[in-house]
């Protein structure tokens, strides 16, 4: 029985310690101060890996604009439409970018995206080439931790 018990708490928890529950939309709380996030990487161009126009104007936005998709949970239902966001990375850089799209994280385990990808995790910038190019990322790393801020 306590084996059981020990067991069950181990299966309730680990998903939220380690965000690996796609299928949650709740983001973590926005904080003014920095929000940290996981940068990933789309193209939001016109046959880009993105999928189709951009919830916020029903356009694409093909380089050179920065522009970022955040998670469902802080895309709130597209109160951020539009506006500029602050992306900081840990080497110091920084640079601004506009919202324009939602990272489904609240369909992630029943909806698959282009190329079979699935649904953002509750903490995504998902943002366009040229913001990793501004913060002289590597776009192979795949996702980098930063912290970002409304403007």
């Amino acid at each position: 029985m306590i084996l059981f018990c020990l067991l069950l708490n181990v299966i309730t928890y680990v998903p939220y310690l380690t965000n690996a529950s796609s299928c949650e939309s709740k983001s973590p709380a926005y904080n003014p101060s920095g929000t940290h996030a996981i940068l990933t990487l789309n193209n939001f161009a016109r046959g880009g890996d993105g999928g189709g126009a951009a919830a916020c104007d029903g356009r694409f936005h093909p380089l050179p604009q920065r522009v970022v998709a955040l998670s469902s949970g802080w895309f709130n239902r597209g109160a951020r439409c539009g506006r500029m966001i602050k992306i900081k990375a840990r080497n110091g850089r920084s640079t601004v970018a506009r919202v324009v799209d939602e990272c489904d994280s609240g369909h992630g385990c029943s909806k698959s995206h282009r190329n079979h990808q699935r649904g953002c995790k509750t903490n995504v910038v998902d943002a366009s080439k040229n913001v990793w190019k501004d913060l002289r990322l590597n776009t192979d790393d795949g996702e980098v931790p930063v912290t970002w801020t409304m403007l």
